[in-house]
């Protein structure tokens, strides 16, 4: 039996959701069954929910865990029964839906809830008690009735009404005991934190006292992951010490009490206990202390992030401190900075701690695991910890755990056993890295709860869509709607999903590429994944089949790979299942499948979510009608045949969500009784599918309709969208077969209010049809309120008035694309909420605006501003334009401008910022950064103008890309070197580029990463200016033909932070000069560079590790990737001795791999990667003595016949596209694998061989 706090999750049925069921019910039994002793039984319900309510608030209390099996018990009887209740009432409703669609259908008119009651409630009353629908909600009603009667054996032991929402003080009170740190540094070693600690160190004492007293930094992370310990490392920092005049050191733990606090804080700068107990006297004490002493306070683990009164009640006497006071806050939740940050009036730093570094874990863990006996340890186990290290998702508290649990058992088997197992299973996972983390999740509210233990049926490391995520939640009804609740479920269920983002449960991160989103998703981290499914057992479960499990009938919410129709069967008996994420993995024929799987969704009948995934043709069964609670669906099938049978979805009248990734041809499908499915709120189909559905209009509840192609025939004109009322997003295409503009009237777009995003498409087509397009679009006017708005493809040559004018108030994107009459763009001032716009292929566009060139306000002088006096909106954050050839020039952008993008234009000088000259001060903030991105920009030629000779402005830049700008040739006036905070600089293709007139250091100190590609003279010149460059991290040339060599060694000593440099297709590059002094390398590639590997092989070895001139090869790089093995012969690669990657990629010559090298190597090196190389004959038996690598890779190597003996190490081998006697020879029962069967993995052309 799962242990009380896992198995009900009752609080997710707590009262109010109770409440509003009940309610329900009894209004359908009241009106419709007449029985005289309903009253009663609904008095008595309401009666005994007070009590039900205080045993959910004391189920995570530590007093009750004696009585978990009989509470247990009760609770999923409890959660059986409202579920039954739940289902009963769900089914009235569904035939309600059934009724409104027929008598829809005989009518023949637009669909309204209003007009269908009358034939259902006629129906309800005729029957009344004989109907059985209502018989089996009375039962279910009488059924939780004796359930819920039941609690009152659980109340001796529940203090009722002493409890909270939450967990009472008392248990709050101790487990703060359990978790009290103190400044002192308990770990005697630390790995990994260096950069981290150099970043808030350089916070706190690095930078001048500016602004606001009172600053504040938080450290950010899961439980576990070393906040406490850096904190504790900055605070016994000498130079923290000695530079604050105050500091504190406070554990606030779950309990936030401002009083207590703040007695805790004099108390630390007294060295003495207060006996004054009232806030008033503290604060008078304190500020005492405080007045214009700068201070250093630190509180650690922090959980406050609702109760801002206390904080204010706080920082009430802190604000007299001394300029340059800070405050550090450690908290798992990034709401809790958020709010420090409202509180204070500043807008602070965050640390986001992801996890140490593979190779800082691997330290650690070794430290816990090897620290225990004095005997070198066999290589295999070393081999093994690795791999478990690769696990633990850079969770410090988890190296530790398992570490030191291994420590107790040295033994190869035992080690591998812990590596194959799963570690949310193993009881020291349990003990101790859930149990930290569990403190996270069971401060969070219910419903947030219930949220997060779904999530563990995905699997770990899924990135989770919005949207995807958003309705699943919604399809399961774990978004619980209350009878106090008016705002949208979709709203609440955004509102979930960040405040689980904010406190940490989800990673919020983006894909991009240039400057551009491509993606945005969020992520569980693999250690929250664990706690997720520790916390759901019982009720959620993943598993990658039935035949290694035994799955509880409690489970809800299952995802599970079917190999065979004989393990599907098996489901039959979960028939409490609402949720089921279901692939088929074998071979059975699809009419096995198919007749298997109709048995089993004739059990489930609860179902409220299908997700199908198949690799055979698949057709749907035909009990997949009968699944009347059935909200969301989603199929996906790498065969095109299985929706031949998409009709039988069409009764499903509960169905809010639609989901097909691929589809048979649309023509065979039968698309008339799509309208059907009135609840449907989300269609996600092909535009096949969704273009070809008649009468779109009768789904009345669609939130979003992507791709509505208007066409010239009944069922598909604009007016379908009359009484789409709930949309909030529209794309509408073909609009040029729009003939009556009384048509769009009657569509309504200005009336829809929830309208978010608009995105309006005509197709390419011939005539000049610029006047019908204006009026067309002028008619097409959406509601105020709306976001987003796209035009695609409009043939007219002006915006609509609705856009000149101050209505779009609300509008934050904007994108024209292809409107190819278009001239000139209005001002666009008026669009005053505009953060992005975006500019394409508009091919006749001269000007946006009314400007002319020329100074704006005296108060320039100094600020080099000579821009237009058109400016753009004033809080657009991103400028894209691509494709407009005949622009020269652009108005003048904000001064908070984040991307600028220009892309194949005619532009003839960079714009200007706009100068807020009336205040006399830039506005730009600490946190501005500008990405600049110019290419194919053929008529610019300079760099000195523009906002490059606004000084004030150079500091909020952080990355340019110049790609292909072929007339360019002036960079900046002193280059880029103040440029203070640039990050990441790249030229490519700007042959005409030089800075032979500049006597100045291009380059400022701030640079991380430097791409140049094929820039001429400009080439040299910079690497003359990479001296003193402690930032950079990345170093990149290519396509550089006037480079002969690389920096001297003086230049690269001073690169101490550079760890990639990458080299291609530099055919005079003939010296690596100083390359030798760079200790920070970690990967360096060289490709289709032939005069390097020309050099002569009778170069002085440096085996030894020093040259002739007295310089130490301090190379100990992860990753070396070449295209020429002669490379290892030149110095200083032949000299590497500690190199843990090494790949050898379209070598044409190579007959045999570099044996003393690698034997070299052989302690460090981990991978090796061998791929195309046509001339390689054999492999050396040399290989055996790699003693510590652990994957090989040969790829394309058509003369190796066979393998030597391969080390004992090795965890993967990878062989592909080479000789067919080699493949032979490695397969299980072939004459070399007995070389190989004890590796884990042997994969022959991608194909995995068994081991024994």
């Amino acid at each position: 039996m799962a242990s009380v706090y896992l198995a009900f999750a009752g609080k997710a049925v707590a009262t109010p959701v109770i409440s509003y069921l009940l309610n329900k019910a009894f209004g359908y039994l009241h009106r419709y069954w007449k029985a005289e002793d309903l009253k009663a039984l609904e008095a008595e319900l309401l009666r005994t929910l007070p009590q039900v309510q205080a045993v959910f608030d004391a189920v995570d209390r530590e007093q009750i865990k004696g009585h978990s099996t009989a509470l247990d018990a009760w609770l999923w009887q409890l959660r059986d029964a409202i579920e039954e209740a739940e289902d009963s009432l769900d089914e009235l409703e569904y035939y309600k839906l059934k009724e409104g669609v027929k008598a829809r259908e005989e009518q023949d008119e637009p669909w309204g809830i209003s007009k269908l009651k009358g034939k259902f409630i006629n129906k309800l009353i005729k029957h009344g008690p004989q109907n059985g629908r209502l018989k089996r909600l009375k039962e279910a009603i009488e059924g939780l009735h004796k359930v819920i009667s039941g609690v009152t054996s659980f109340l001796d032991f529940v203090k009722v009404g002493t409890v909270g929402p939450h967990m009472d003080c008392d248990h709050w009170k101790i487990t703060g005991k359990q978790y009290e740190t103190s400044s002192k540094l308990t770990a005697n070693e630390v790995f990994g934190l260096d950069k981290e600690k150099d970043l808030i160190l350089k916070w706190l004492i690095g930078n001048e006292p500016m602004g606001a007293n009172l600053q504040f930094f938080s450290i950010v992370g899961h439980g576990g992951f070393g906040k406490t310990t850096l904190a504790q490392l900055i605070y016994s920092e000498k130079n923290v010490q000695n530079y604050f005049d105050l500091h504190i050191w406070v554990s606030v733990s779950s309990h936030f009490d401002a009083l207590a606090i703040t007695k805790s804080i004099i108390e630390a700068i007294t060295k003495e206990s207060t006996s004054a107990n009232t806030l008033e006297s503290l604060h008078a004490i304190l500020e005492e202390k405080l007045i214009s002493q700068r201070l250093l306070l630190i509180f650690d683990n922090v959980w406050n992030d609702k109760d801002m009164n206390e904080w204010e009640r706080l920082f009430a006497p802190l604000k007299i401190c001394g300029s340059g006071s800070k405050i550090l806050i450690t908290t798992r939740m990034k709401s809790v900075g958020d709010m420090v940050g409202n509180v204070l009036g500043v807008k602070g730093e965050h640390l986001k701690l992801g996890g140490l570094q593979e190779k800082d874990l691997l330290m650690l863990f070794n430290k816990y695991a090897f620290c225990r006996l004095d005997l070198k340890y066999p290589t295999n186990l070393h081999s093994l910890g690795e791999q478990i290290v690769k696990r633990l998702g850079g969770c410090p508290l988890a190296a530790k755990v398992i570490g030191a649990h291994l420590s107790s058992n040295m033994s190869f088997v035992h080690w591998k056993k812990i590596l194959q197992d799963d570690f949310q299973n193993l009881q020291i996972a349990k003990d101790g890295i859930i149990k930290v983390l569990r403190l996270s999740y069971h401060y969070l509210p219910a419903n947030l709860q219930l949220c997060f233990r779904y999530c563990s049926i995905f699997p770990q490391g899924y990135k989770f869509g919005k949207k995807e995520l958003m309705e699943m939640w919604l399809g399961s009804g774990l978004i619980l709607r209350t009878a106090n609740e008016s705002q949208p479920l979709e709203d609440t269920a955004a509102e979930y999903l960040d405040l689980l983002a904010r406190k940490s449960f989800f990673d919020f991160t983006s894909i991009e590429r240039a400057g551009v989103v491509l993606e945005e998703y969020y992520v569980m981290h693999d250690i929250m994944h664990d706690m997720a499914r520790a916390v759901s057992s019982g009720e959620c479960l993943r598993t990658a089949g039935i035949g290694f499990i035994s799955i509880a009938k409690t489970v809800r919410h299952l995802s599970i790979k079917i190999e065979d129709s004989v393990h599907l069967k098996e489901l039959c008996h979960l028939n409490k299942l609402r949720s089921l994420v279901i692939e088929f993995v074998g071979d059975d024929p699809s009419m096995t499948y198919y007749l298997t799987f109709s048995e089993v969704l004739k059990e489930l009948k609860a179902l409220r979510i299908l997700c199908l995934t198949t690799k055979c043709q698949f057709h749907l069964p035909d009990a997949i009608s009968n699944l009347v609670h059935l909200r969301y669906i989603s199929v996906f099938s790498s065969k095109r045949s299985f929706l031949v049978s998409v009709h039988k979805l069409f009764s499903l009248y509960h169905l809010q969500a639609l989901k097909i990734m691929e589809y048979s041809d649309g023509k065979m499908l039968k698309l008339d009784g799509m309208g059907n499915l009135v609840c449907l709120r989300n269609l996600h189909v092909p535009y096949d599918i969704l273009s070809s559905i008649p009468r779109i209009g009768n789904l009345t509840c669609l939130q979003e309709l992507y791709g509505f192609s208007l066409q010239r025939k009944k069922g598909y004109s604009i007016t379908e969208l009359r009484n789409l009322t709930q949309l909030r997003h529209l794309r509408l295409r073909d609009i040029q077969n729009i003939d009556k503009y009384e048509e769009i009237l009657d569509a309504k777009l200005k009336e829809k209010k929830q309208l978010r995003t608009l995105s309006l498409h005509w197709a390419s087509y011939d005539g000049d049809t610029k006047k019908i397009d204006d009026l067309v679009l002028e008619n097409l006017q959406p509601h105020s309120d709306l976001e987003g708005l796209d035009i695609i493809g409009y043939n007219g040559t002006r915006l609509p008035s609705w856009m000149r004018n101050p209505y779009l108030i609300t509008l934050v994107s904007l994108k024209i694309i292809k409107c190819g009459k278009m001239e000139q763009l209005p001002s666009l001032t008026s669009l005053c909420s505009l953060e992005n716009l975006y500019l394409q292929d508009l091919s006749v566009l001269v000007k946006i605006g009314c400007f002319s060139n020329g100074s704006i306000g005296s108060s320039s002088e100094g600020m080099g501003y000579t821009g237009s006096n058109e400016v753009f909106p004033p809080h657009l954050n991103t400028l894209t334009i691509r494709g407009c050839p005949r622009l020269r020039e652009l108005p003048t952008m904000p001064s908070g401008l984040n991307q600028l993008k220009i892309l194949n234009s005619g532009l003839i000088h960079l714009p200007y910022m706009q100068w807020n000259y009336t205040e006399g001060t830039a506005p730009l903030s600490s946190n501005s950064r500008l990405t600049v991105l110019i290419e194919d920009c053929p008529d610019l030629t300079s760099l000195a103008e523009g906002f490059f000779k606004q000084p004030v402005y150079l500091e909020s830049i952080r990355d340019i890309h110049i790609f292909q700008c072929e007339k360019l040739e002036y960079l900046p006036p002193k280059g880029f070197s103040e440029l203070v905070n640039l990050q990441n600089l790249e030229i490519s293709y700007c042959s005409m580029l030089s800075g032979n007139a500049l006597e100045v250091k291009l380059l400022p100190s701030s640079l991380e990463n430097l791409t140049i590609t094929s820039c001429g003279k400009l080439e040299n010149i910079l690497i003359g200016s990479l001296t003193g460059l402690n930032s950079l991290n990345l170093l990149k040339f290519s396509e550089c033909n006037h480079m002969t060599s690389l920096p001297s060694t003086e230049t690269f000593k001073t690169l101490t932070a550079l760890r990639t440099v990458r080299l291609c297709d530099c055919p005079e590059l003939s010296s690596l000069g100083g390359l030798q002094c760079l200790e920070s390398l970690r990967y360096l590639s060289i490709d289709r560079c032939h005069k390097l590997a020309m050099i002569p092989s009778r170069q002085p070895s440096l085996f030894h590790g020093v040259k002739e001139d007295g310089n130490e090869n301090l190379l100990k790089l992860g990753t070396l990737r070449i295209d020429d093995h002669s490379l290892l012969y030149v110095e200083p690669l032949r000299s590497i001795c500690f190199a843990r990657e090494l790949s050898i990629c379209d070598d044409p010559i190579m007959t045999s791999l570099p044996e003393q090298w690698l034997l070299q190597n052989q302690t460090a090196l981990r991978h090796l990667w061998v791929f195309n190389v046509k001339s390689l004959r054999c492999l050396p038996s040399s290989l055996a003595n790699l003693c510590h690598l652990q994957s090989f890779s040969l790829f394309a190597a058509p003369l190796v016949e066979s393998l030597p003996q391969l080390p004992a190490s090795l965890g993967k081998l990878d062989i592909s596209f080479c000789h067919s006697m080699l493949n032979e020879r490695c397969r299980k029962g072939g004459s070399d694998w007995s070389k190989i069967a004890h590796i884990p993995v042997v994969k022959i052309n991608g194909l995995q061989e068994e081991s024994s």
